[in-house]
């Protein structure tokens, strides 16, 4: 008699929460950046490099027959509402409940989730599934690789797999792993051994690309281990450092079926990153020397990164400070702000008007910068912008932008207002909005490491600037509360 295929659960919360940032995340903030339920979840995703578009062709390839929840994703930011997050929580219960028997679950989450009232979100997610669907179900999880991991969370999946790559451009291929690995859990009927180990380490994005030191080498051996007979899979995951919370910091899982060999291997690495340690630690240049070296480089594009301001680790993405020392000295390039308030303004005169009125510095003015003002052509104005992306990361994903206007400065300077936060990991952004990347002498980039998959081989020279923010790169300065994170490294020297 022939069998029915495995019906396996697809969902997915995805969300980088802030400890530090105001802007608190609630569902429209869900459903203006990423969100499709049931049959869309599969049409909507499939064929991206997103880790739903991966588990959609790793469990089609296995022949599972998937039933689609829901995948909700919000742009970095503050505190998820407690509202929110219940929810969202119900919608994936419901469908849960309503699709019967289920052999399976897939789920792809974050890892550094925070709700208010909930420090352990995505562990939340994961038991309150695992209350409906039982425990003789296993559940397979993806997990961003600045996840802040827990024991609960590691507990409560069956197994969790990290992405490989920052910047980050192994979702799709981390999402099929996760369904290979799921199918063969089904067919096996058997569970992995795994081992989990917490370091005392807190790192920045500045300092986490895995294609360069330290973390090169700490790859190396991950990828060396998981050759070795009887390990599945092992990831690191960095940790997000912006965020007041028990479980904050790097972290090494490991799954397979010889529990003697995971834990060597995971020991192995763990002891790798903590010798290492001295290697995370950020060099930063003042706003003034590194404008003033930018803006006398013979060739561009000069890339001013400014990491206390990364709208993917969920900061404004308004901090004026390059801004302002850039107008001050006259220069060229581009800079995107989020500003709802200047966007409204210029969109309302039109091109070809004359725009001046303050920009940026709406959040946050203490910490990121006051209002500066802005002088020039409005260039671009376009209602509700999309795009999709085309880039290495999250290709075939798309993105809401808002409203966007383009003010030019008479020294060429193009100030990007838009309504909605933008990350600036692919090039599209600008060249949908008329801005060839290529060409500006100078860009500002407000993130950590993921720009470089945008502009890293156009880059002529890369500056890491040190502004003030909610995202810093110097963890000493922020408010960090909590007597465990305050004895990490390097807060506890």
């Amino acid at each position: 008699m022939k069998q029915n295929p495995p019906r396996v659960l697809i969902a997915g919360l995805w969300h980088e929460t802030n400890g530090f940032a105001p802007m608190a995340t609630d569902i429209a903030a869900f459903r203006a950046y990423q969100w499709a339920e049931g049959a869309e979840l599969l049409t909507r995703y499939r064929g991206t490099n997103t880790e739903i578009g991966g588990m959609v062709a790793g469990a089609e390839a296995a022949g599972l027959t998937l039933v689609p929840a829901l995948f909700a994703g919000a742009i970095p930011s503050g505190l998820v509402t407690a509202e929110a997050l219940e929810a969202l929580i119900r919608r994936i219960e419901d469908t849960a409940r309503a699709a019967g028997p289920l052999d399976g679950v897939l789920l792809a989450l974050h890892g550094a989730m925070i709700a208010d009232g909930v420090d352990e979100a995505d562990a939340e997610v994961v038991r309150r599934v695992r209350h409906v669907v039982g425990h003789e179900v296993p559940i397979v999880a993806s997990f961003d690789l600045h996840a802040n991991l827990s024991d609960a969370l590691v507990a409560a999946a069956d197994q969790l797999i990290g992405y490989d790559t920052f910047p980050h451009i192994d979702m799709g291929a981390r999402g099929e792993e996760a369904a290979v690995v799921l199918a063969a859990m089904i067919a096996g009927g058997r569970r992995p051994a795994k081992a989990f180990r917490k370091l005392p380490m807190i790192t920045v994005p500045q300092m986490q690309a895995t294609a360069e030191p330290p973390m090169a080498a700490i790859m190396a051996r991950v990828f060396e281990a998981e050759t070795r007979p009887g390990i599945s899979t092992i990831s690191v995951a960095q940790g997000f450092a912006y965020a007041d919370v028990d479980h904050l910091g790097v972290a090494v899982v490991g799954y397979g079926e010889d529990a003697a060999a995971i834990e060597a291997a995971v020991d192995a690495i763990a002891e790798a990153l903590w010798d290492a340690r001295e290697g995370f630690r950020p060099a930063l240049q003042p706003v003034e020397q590194a404008v003033e070296r930018a803006v006398m480089a013979e060739r561009g594009p000069v890339v001013l990164v400014e990491p206390a301001d990364n709208v993917g680790g969920g900061a404004p993405g308004d901090g004026t400070a390059i801004l302002a020392e850039l107008i001050a000295r006259g220069a060229g390039g581009a800079i995107v702000l989020w500003d709802p308030v200047a966007v409204t303004a210029a969109v309302e005169i039109g091109v070809g008007s004359t725009f001046n009125g303050k920009a940026g510095g709406r959040t946050l003015p203490a910490l990121h910068g006051a209002p500066v003002r802005v002088s020039g052509a409005v260039v671009f104005v376009e209602r509700a912008v999309s795009y999709t992306r085309d880039g290495p990361y999250m290709t075939g994903q798309t993105v809401p932008m808002g409203d966007v206007a383009v003010v030019e400065t008479a020294a060429g300077l193009k100030v990007v207002l838009t309504g909605e936060r933008v990350m600036p990991f692919d090039a599209t952004h600008l060249r949908r909005v008329g801005i060839e990347p290529a060409e500006q002498p100078i860009l500002v980039a407000k993130s950590g490491s993921a720009w470089k998959a945008a502009f890293g081989a156009m880059a002529a020279e890369v500056l890491v600037v040190d502004t003030g923010g909610v995202c810093s790169s110097t963890v000493e300065r922020l408010p960090y509360t909590r007597d465990a994170v305050r004895a990490m490294w390097p807060l506890a020297g």
